[in-house]
């Protein structure tokens, strides 16, 4: 009972605060503004992620019990930690490195004292386990990293909270077949307040998650992917957890890794906001946001789909085949949207034009 409890609540309570959160920040004018680097043309409220946050923890007040709540203190006051931080952002923006240091102490907090860490790999490159400390720092390290490529997805309307209600959904039906009930709420919880902001945060958008909602949701989703690898008892079907792991954070991780790296060729920042993400190739290729969220939240699908029904031919050569088939695919994009940019430059600039600025300037 208490899962359906868990994740009608926070359905509810995220899609009945969500118009009153609009209505609140369009009287103060504390809307997103168009500039040269975002996407959207029209001036839209964000602090979406107040309504997450809010369903997400009223679900958890009355889906959890109080005792159980109370073991997960650590885990919670992460939580807390993450989403007044992304408030102050969104209200008026932190430098990169101030919010890198709440980051790191939310993740200290769980990490240190709510026992959330990584341990291993499960004999992958003959790692079964780290030495001292060292999971720790390294589990540090996988939060904040995927707290922040969970927050650089989200620049197309629906894609953030579509991701978040995909990983959030198997997480939590692994947790239960796993008899991690408080998991399982948690994970749930996030699926109910994903599934309510959809419905405002849906093509053309009405709101906009901001900093506040994808740093939640990718804090939350991060720990309750460490759970979900280092469980003693993992659903029957589940044979490789590192390689669904990394099934299910498949477009953030490419997405960060990919962005980052073009930013280092080309002599960037690594920070540096550009619009070099995957959504923002397939919009260059033509589609929309509905159907580049759609594309990716598909791909995503069928990648988790297909690791899980080839649990048995290893943990290696599954992940071998994520990164073989999603660099492929990324790279043929690419090459789209190349090809589709110089036919653009031909027709602003004729070949004759340029046959005679050759011939000047000889």
């Amino acid at each position: 009972m208490t899962l359906p409890l868990a994740i009608t609540t926070a359905f509810l309570i995220t899609l009945t605060t969500i118009p009153v959160i609009i209505k609140i920040v369009k009287s103060l004018d504390l809307l997103d503004r168009p500039d040269k680097r975002k996407i959207h043309s029209v001036s839209t409220p964000s602090l979406g992620g107040i309504g997450i946050f809010a369903g997400i923890i009223l679900a958890l007040l009355i889906s959890i019990s109080f005792s159980d709540l109370a073991s997960q203190k650590y885990f919670l006051g992460g939580i807390i930690l993450i989403f007044l931080l992304g408030v102050r952002d969104d209200l008026s923006s932190l430098l990169a490195q101030h919010k890198l240091v709440v980051q790191i102490f939310a993740s200290f907090l769980v990490v240190f004292f709510g026992g959330i860490k990584i341990e291993g790999f499960n004999g992958l490159f003959g790692v079964e386990s780290f030495p001292w400390i060292l999971d720790e720092l390294f589990t540090i390290f996988v939060i904040v990293v995927m707290t922040n490529a969970f927050n650089l997805i989200d620049g197309i309307d629906g894609l953030a909270g579509s991701i978040a209600l995909v990983i959030s959904a198997f997480l939590g039906w692994a947790a239960f077949q796993s008899g991690s009930m408080i998991e399982a709420s948690i994970a749930f919880s996030i699926s109910g307040a994903a599934l309510g902001f959809l419905l405002y945060n849906w093509y053309p958008s009405k709101i906009f998650m901001g900093d506040t909602g994808s740093m939640v949701f990718g804090f939350m989703l991060t720990a309750l992917m460490i759970n979900f690898l280092t469980t003693p008892s993992p659903p029957s079907v589940i044979e490789s957890p590192v390689a669904t792991s990394l099934s299910l954070f498949v477009i953030p991780v490419y997405d960060t890794l990919r962005v980052f790296l073009i930013r280092f060729f080309t002599g960037r920042h690594p920070l540096a906001p550009d619009r070099n993400h995957i959504h923002h190739v397939l919009l260059k290729l033509g589609l929309n946001h509905a159907q580049s969220t759609l594309s990716l939240i598909t791909y995503n699908t069928i990648i988790i789909s297909l690791t899980v029904a080839f649990q048995g031919i290893g943990e290696l050569w599954l992940m071998l085949f994520m990164v073989l088939i999603t660099v492929s695919i990324g790279a043929i994009l690419d090459r789209k949207v190349i090809r589709r940019e110089s036919r653009r430059l031909a027709k602003i600039i004729p070949p004759e034009i340029e046959l005679s600025k050759t011939h000047t300037s000889v």
